[in-house]
């Protein structure tokens, strides 16, 4: 169980998850490359998460990942490199919200891509939530090019595939503790 561990105080950023449920919700954005069966991370990570208190919402493109973070107040994103730009599945939601997206990367031709894509475009973000990258697999010099290119870009952290549920909590609590000093953060959106 995550909260094992008794308080730590929120000086320390990297110890400690104090996540509680009851003083906030805590709002998480995941992109995937793809539907996934129900034992991949990207299904098990948000019903973990809601049980600690969380919100996740999970998105089949860069794209949508944008629509939805330029409309809601996410607290952690999870970036897939391998998320398409554009997507032909429908984001649970994303019909209900109006505005535009920006267009899609010339390099990519609008799918591959996505992953670095969102990173750009989260910049002009006024609030800015923490990035973690999920590494794509790829060869070792693309690996180390989108890492580089993902970090210049402002990641809190990558992991690296396989995806094991441990690594994803650790990131999670070293991110919570940084960027929200230890606590769930406050509700500010009326549609979280």
């Amino acid at each position: 169980m995550v909260n094992a561990r008794p308080p730590i105080p929120p000086s320390d950023p990297d110890v400690g998850f104090q996540g509680n449920p009851n003083t906030g919700r805590f709002n998480i954005l995941l992109t995937q490359d793809r539907d996934r069966p129900d034992e991949h991370w990207t299904q098990q990570f948000p019903r973990l998460m809601k049980h600690l208190g969380a919100r996740t919402h999970v998105v089949p493109s860069a794209r949508q990942a944008f629509s939805l973070a330029s409309r809601i107040t996410f607290h952690a994103v999870f970036v897939d490199l391998a998320t398409p730009v554009d997507s032909s599945r429908p984001c649970p939601g994303e019909a209900d919200l109006p505005g535009a997206v920006p267009s899609s990367p010339r390099s990519s031709g609008g799918q591959a891509g996505g992953g670095l894509w969102l990173l750009q475009v989260m910049q002009r973000l006024e609030k800015r939530p923490p990035v973690v990258v999920v590494n794509s697999r790829a060869t070792r010099l693309q690996a180390a090019r989108l890492l580089s290119e993902a970090m210049r870009l402002g990641a809190f952290s990558v992991v690296n595939r396989p995806v094991e549920l441990n690594n994803l909590l650790i990131v999670a609590q070293r991110l919570l503790n940084r960027h929200h000093q230890g606590h769930w953060p406050e509700p500010t959106d009326p549609q979280t």
